[in-house]
């Protein structure tokens, strides 16, 4: 009986996990804000209503997308949408993240890098 080595195994496993984390630290990285003269207290109170804003203008939005998709649902009877449901939520992630940005921006702060 011969015994083969589990070593390269263990070895491409951890490989993949590695590879696995770094792919999510690379796609999850978070936004510092900073703005010359302002307090940690004011940044805070600033991206909340940034933040606010994206809110409701992404939720309008996508009530707006809902009852278009709604009035067109007769038009995708038995096609699978679940694609275009993800490709809508990238785009919602998107516009969100823009409209955060350019309020961010419009109240004088820029990102660090």
């Amino acid at each position: 009986m011969t015994r083969r080595s589990t070593a390269p195994a263990v070895g491409a496993a951890a490989l993949a996990v590695l590879f696995l984390l770094a792919g999510c630290s690379f796609f999850s990285h978070s936004v510092t804000w900073t703005k010359s003269g302002a307090t940690e207290e004011q940044a805070h109170s600033d991206l909340a209503q940034c933040k606010e804003q994206a809110d409701v203008q992404t939720e309008r939005d996508r009530s707006i997308d809902q009852d278009i998709s709604a009035a067109n649902s007769g038009a995708n009877a038995g096609i699978d949408t679940s694609p275009i449901q993800n490709m809508q939520s990238y785009h919602d992630d998107r516009r969100y993240k823009s409209i955060l940005k350019d309020c961010m921006a419009q109240l004088g702060y820029h990102t660090v890098e």
